[in-house]
């Protein structure tokens, strides 16, 4: 039996009647389905993108409810990379890439590792959508995305728990009545990322507990606010009158951008190392209470992790190093009796 296909570009799609049925030429719709086909890779306009293109799945990507029920912020962070790839990249077929142009993307950027990785992070997103629809890309059948498992710059050891010393060297430098010490009191004492620590509002602090709805989860966490933020959050708030808790010097809500160049410059200011960051007080909020003995289903309550084992993770670096040290000095103390 004769089967017809349009071929272009190592593809090769079936000519069919709307319904689904196998044509011949001689049948009626067979020319209407070529047209259809053609058209279909050709650009429909000035800058409409060819289907199948990496433009397109992009141009699709961003119109998906995939897209459009992501977070503000990640989504902000997406459009950067899709943005890049669709102007470097955007003609690609993707039916016809190969998983040796992911290594070289990931190569090209490897002078800045988190970079490297996210573009090729973003990429294997856009592929996983396009592979679950293959016909409206126009994939061949038993296309496999050559980005699905694709291998990772290594970062560095990333974000790390703040030391005491180090905490107390922020609190000296920064008085009870700053806006840094305020923000540095909030991101300890409730372990939110810092895009939940700006948009806390007078509203969401009330009878000694904070409530709010974080950002990148959705998820809701209400916590008692601690002495040590209590101390400096009262007398904060009754200095100023604004809706939003840490407003700008002008009273308007504070952007995150904005905000993390003033947390680093304040870090900076205390002669912190540049490892002490703003997330890095997440990792801090963690480890403190679970080294106050409380279980990883009360740190998740508070930090808002939506497992236990990112809860965890948050502080078993912490622990495995004190009970290393720990050994360490049981067998000093063991040797040294002996010699005596």
């Amino acid at each position: 039996k004769l089967y017809w296909y349009y071929r272009r570009d190592g593809q090769r799609v079936p000519l069919k009647s709307q319904d689904g049925r196998r044509l011949e030429p001689n049948a009626i719709g067979f020319l209407e389905s070529y047209e259809r086909i053609h058209a279909s890779f050709e650009s429909t306009g000035r800058d409409a993108p060819g289907v199948g293109t990496l433009a397109h799945v992009i141009e699709q990507y961003r119109a998906s409810p995939e897209f459009k029920q992501l977070a503000e912020r990640t989504r902000k962070d997406y459009a950067r990379y899709l943005d890049q790839l669709q102007k470097t990249y955007g003609t690609f077929r993707i039916a016809t890439m190969p998983r040796e142009f992911v290594r070289k993307l990931r190569d090209k950027h490897q002078d800045k590792p988190r970079t490297a990785n996210y573009l090729v992070q973003v990429l294997r997103l856009l592929l996983t959508f396009a592979e679950d629809q293959p016909m409206t890309f126009r994939l061949p059948q038993g296309w496999r995305n050559p980005a699905r498992k694709p291998r990772l710059l290594r970062t560095g050891s990333g974000h790390r728990p703040w030391e005491e010393y180090e905490i107390a060297a922020f609190r000296r430098r920064w008085k009870p009545d700053t806006f840094e010490r305020v923000a540095f009191e909030l991101a300890l004492n409730t372990g939110q990322r810092g895009q939940d620590v700006v948009a806390m509002t007078r509203q969401q602090y009330h009878h000694g507990e904070i409530s709010i709805v974080q950002k990148k989860t959705g998820t809701r966490v209400e916590m008692p606010v601690s002495k040590e933020l209590l101390e400096v959050l009262d007398p904060w708030l009754e200095g100023h009158h604004h809706m939003m808790i840490l407003p700008t010097t002008t009273g308007r809500p504070c952007k995150v951008d904005h905000f993390r160049h003033v947390m680093r410059a304040a870090y900076r200011a205390a002669n912190l190392p540049e490892e002490c960051t703003t997330h890095g007080l997440r990792y801090t909020a963690a480890t403190i209470l679970r080294e106050l003995g409380c279980d990883w289903q009360v740190i998740a309550g508070i930090t808002g992790h939506q497992t236990h084992e990112m809860a965890r993770k948050y502080s078993e670096q912490r622990r495995r190093s004190k009970l290393a040290i720990t050994q360490l000095d049981t067998a000093r103390a063991s040797r040294n009796g002996n010699m005596e």
